[in-house]
């Protein structure tokens, strides 16, 4: 299988996803998928969820029981940022430019370019692609859920929605918190003027909100908030490049209003004005973690939007935990008097899967046969690995290299992506073969 061609293909399928703005990934690139799975022995089935489907797919017989994971669904894009069409694969050098590239169809790509290339085992191998992944995973959990009614857990998950070509074994789970304040107009005395941040870092672009690192990068809706705040002012507005719960916005706006008692009287939104000077605390919210994490809590806010009388933040939580009452009680806690709607969504687990665990040991052994350096790292961003983890089943997440996921101008190296098949096939052949056979 020519998995660049595959990747061709479903990169020119617009499958972004984003529910707020009613945005759901076009089902032809599952289509697609569903045929090259059938062409390689699997029997396929799709699991219907409201308006989308997922696939389930399985070849073999028994056990031992793999799973191997990947999404479709990507994040939405902002045109005028690329350098490139997202939505065509271009190939530059060694990289191959689209959205998706890196996460996640170049790993969709690889995963059935290695099943075609890895030799036949005893047990089942299966596959489950879902379409939901980049908003909460619901479809993996619907999978999982599948399998444990029937009886066909796996012993061992493999989620290709990693990258760097290294073995992930611990990831965060994630929450979105919805905060709505109503709107409070009023006039007050003063200077109005704009006040505008852009993103900002010092080592690498920090798009996907999970590999925002304080102290590294800097927020532009924390920073606009920590201006408020230091100079007690008053917004009537807000504006940004808001994409997606979990896209840092690249800019952001306030019109705000400094109280002076020689100004003229100009309006201001209260409700709004309360709201972004939570925004400071919010962003530190103390969550009492399940696991450790070198990345310790990311609660970042990237989705901003007026809903009739009332203003909605959302923010992007990363933690090692799975206590959605222990993260509201987090939430709530650092709102203090604010009067605040809070809905909360997400959760479902986190992964944390030993180093010393048969997978990993094996996805280092299919490393070296490839003459790739194993490395066994925690990774920032969540993953729907974090479904079966918790269930005392050994996970892990993989990918090649690439770079500016969830940004513009997103790639995959081309030659990791040769690299991943390999592993991939490799992986599949250790765990699947009985060690009498090898």
């Amino acid at each position: 299988m020519d998995a660049l061609k595959l990747l061709r293909e479903l990169v020119e399928i617009d499958t972004v996803i984003n529910p707020a703005e009613g945005k759901y990934p076009d089902a032809a690139a599952l289509t697609i998928v569903r045929e090259e799975a059938e062409s390689l022995g699997f029997t396929c089935e799709l699991i219907r969820d409201g308006g989308l489907n997922h696939m389930l797919a399985h070849r073999g017989e028994g056990e031992p029981r793999l799973l191997l994971m990947a999404h479709l669904d990507t994040v939405p894009f902002n045109r005028d940022e690329w350098s490139h069409d997202p939505l065509k694969l271009t190939v530059e050098g060694e990289k191959a430019y689209g959205r998706g590239a890196l996460d996640d169809k170049g790993n969709v790509a690889a995963i059935l370019s290695a099943l075609g290339e890895a030799g036949d085992g005893e047990g089942t191998i299966m596959l489950a692609i879902t379409m939901d992944e980049e908003a909460g995973g619901r479809g993996a959990k619907l999978i999982r859920d599948r399998l444990a009614e029937e009886s066909r857990m796996p012993a061992m998950v493999v989620n290709a929605d990693g990258n760097g070509m290294v073995i992930i074994n611990r990831r965060r789970g994630v929450f979105e918190a919805y905060i709505s304040v109503p709107s409070a107009a009023s006039m007050i005395r003063g200077v109005t003027r704009r006040v505008e941040f852009r993103l900002d870092y010092k080592v690498r672009p920090p798009h996907h909100a999970a590999y925002f690192l304080p102290g590294v990068d800097s927020h532009p809706l924390i920073a606009l908030s920590q201006f408020v705040r230091v100079n007690d002012a008053h917004v009537s507005e807000l504006g940004g490049s808001w994409l997606k719960t979990n896209v840092i916005p690249s800019i952001v706006w306030g019109n705000v209003v400094i109280e002076d008692p020689t100004g003229d009287f100009v309006p201001v939104d209260e409700g709004l004005t309360a709201l972004i000077k939570a925004v400071v605390p919010l962003t530190r919210p103390v969550i009492r973690g399940k696991a450790p994490s070198e990345y310790g809590i990311n609660a970042t806010p990237n989705y901003y939007r007026r809903r009739g009388e009332s203003h909605e933040l959302v923010l992007d939580i990363r933690a090692m935990t799975d206590d959605e009452a222990e993260v509201r009680r987090a939430i709530e806690e650092q709102l203090g008097d604010l009067e605040a709607e809070v809905q909360l969504h997400g959760g479902g687990g986190y992964l944390f899967t030993s180093q010393s665990s048969n997978l990993v040991k094996a996805a280092m052994d299919a490393l070296r046969k490839i003459g790739v350096a194993p490395q066994v790292v925690e990774m920032n961003g969540a993953s729907d690995s974090r479904y079966f983890s918790p269930l005392g089943i050994d996970a892990i997440d993989f990918g090649p290299r690439g770079g500016n996921i969830h940004g513009p101008n997103e790639y995959v190296d081309i030659k990791s992506l040769e690299l991943t098949i390999k592993f991939y096939a490799k992986l599949v052949e250790a765990v699947m073969t009985p060690k009498a056979h090898r």
